[in-house]
């Protein structure tokens, strides 16, 4: 039968044997461990809950795309439970000002997406992504952007605006250029900085709707619950691997000659 003893040392944490086997951590590899494994299994649970409140945000989301169109002129959009939702606004385009979203691509030619204010016959205003615009020949010169005159009916699917790549310095969201290129584009940023009080998403025009450019939407896909139970079985892992590299560290055989 294998033999099992328990002994205390000055210079590790303990001694257990097992057979020819003897388990010997020290006082330093032994506290690397216990903060290593207890980082690795909080970041594991972390990623279990974030799997389960990204399950349940879809589910919402879900029933809001199948949803009736919500009504701007009437009711304000929820920031999160209301991406996606079709929605339509009557009222009238602001020719003021335009803000135009760099990096975009279309079939391989970059572009602007063009957002214009909107103002609904209840006085509320949001920002209209227009649609695709190719950059041209030359950067200097921005596209000209006629819009509509007069009162329209709008359809379209609510979403914030999504920035592409490295943002360097700060967007220009006080200038009053009549077009202003921007690298991102913050709703409620340029909403304070302007005092124009925006709803908190934005109105993806559908196609053939009045002021439409070139459609290019397609909604931006976030990290679904699969990865992030994907992340926390590999923190799992990790936790194995380290106590595995622990014990096996600490475990020496014992010669003959030792005993």
């Amino acid at each position: 039968m294998s033999e099992v003893r328990q002994y205390s040392s000055a210079e590790g944490v303990g001694r257990l044997r097992i057979g020819r086997y003897q388990f010997r951590p020290g006082v330093v590899p032994s506290l690397v461990f216990l903060v290593l494994m207890a980082l690795l299994l909080s970041l594991a649970n972390w990623q279990w809950h974030r799997a389960g409140e990204k399950q349940r945000l879809l589910e919402a989301r879900e029933a809001h795309r199948q949803a009736p169109p919500l009504v701007l002129d009437r009711e304000l959009p929820d920031a999160v439970s209301d991406r996606f939702r079709p929605a339509l606004a009557r009222g009238h385009y602001l020719a003021d000002q335009q803000w135009l979203l760099d990096n975009r691509v279309y079939r391989g030619q970059a572009g602007y997406h063009v957002f214009s204010l909107f103002r609904t016959t209840s006085g509320r205003q949001l920002l209209v992504n227009r649609g695709w615009v190719p950059v041209g020949h030359d950067r200097e010169f921005l596209p000209e952007l006629p819009l509509p005159v007069g009162e329209v009916v709008l359809r379209g699917r609510l979403d914030r605006p999504e920035s592409v790549g490295l943002v360097m310095g700060t967007p220009p969201l006080e200038s009053l250029e009549r077009r202003v290129v921007l690298q991102s584009l913050d709703v409620a940023a340029l909403s304070a900085a302007r005092g124009l009080g925006l709803m908190s998403l934005t109105l993806v025009l559908d196609e053939r709707q009045p002021g439409a450019l070139q459609y290019d939407w397609a909604p931006v896909a976030e990290m679904g619950p699969e990865r992030h139970l994907g992340y926390a079985v590999q923190w799992l892992a990790l936790a194995v691997a380290l106590l595995i590299i622990y014990v096996g560290v600490n475990t020496r055989r014992i010669e003959p000659k030792e005993d």
